[in-house]
């Protein structure tokens, strides 16, 4: 009897680890991420080991299950080409930059997804949540016309 119990119990024990591990959301609070802005001509001026630098723009990204709902703290910074490595500039260094290479760059240069897409997508979640509370369901409905037809009835 003492072996089936201990069974059990390890099963259980194991089987809930298990489950958790694979039921994971992912979630950023917060999550470094890079975005390239300008792909800048091979200069011998920005390379770094084997690797030519080009513009990237660093910020932190909150969000979960792939979705972004917020970013803070963008800069501009000089990134590898696989987007794995970067390396920051000052504010001197990026206006040479641009003077250098006539760039126009803009103060958050975030695809639209990673501005409001997540954003949107957020409002449309909760906005379903609370119509889904505050709208009655049409089965409720139905019972309440059921029940008082049959009090009708019993009245009769």
């Amino acid at each position: 009897m003492k072996k089936i119990v201990l069974l059990i119990t390890f099963t259980v024990l194991f089987t809930n680890e298990t489950f958790a591990k694979r039921g994971r959301i992912p979630v950023c609070i917060p999550c470094e991420k890079l975005e390239l802005v300008k792909d800048l001509p091979n200069d011998e001026n920005l390379k770094e080991g084997s690797d030519y630098l080009n513009l990237g723009y660093l910020y932190e990204e909150y969000g979960a299950v792939w979705v972004p709902a917020w970013n803070t703290q963008g800069k501009y910074v000089l990134i590898n080409e696989d987007k794995t490595v970067y390396y920051e500039i000052t504010d001197v260094q990026l206006a040479e930059l641009k003077s250098t290479y006539n760039l126009e760059l803009a103060t958050h240069p975030l695809s639209f997804w990673s501005k409001i897409g997540g954003k949107l997508v957020l409002l449309i979640v909760i906005g379903l949540i609370v119509w889904g509370k505050i709208s009655p369901d049409k089965d409720e409905e139905e019972q309440e016309k059921v029940t008082e037809k049959k009090t009708a009835e019993v009245n009769e």
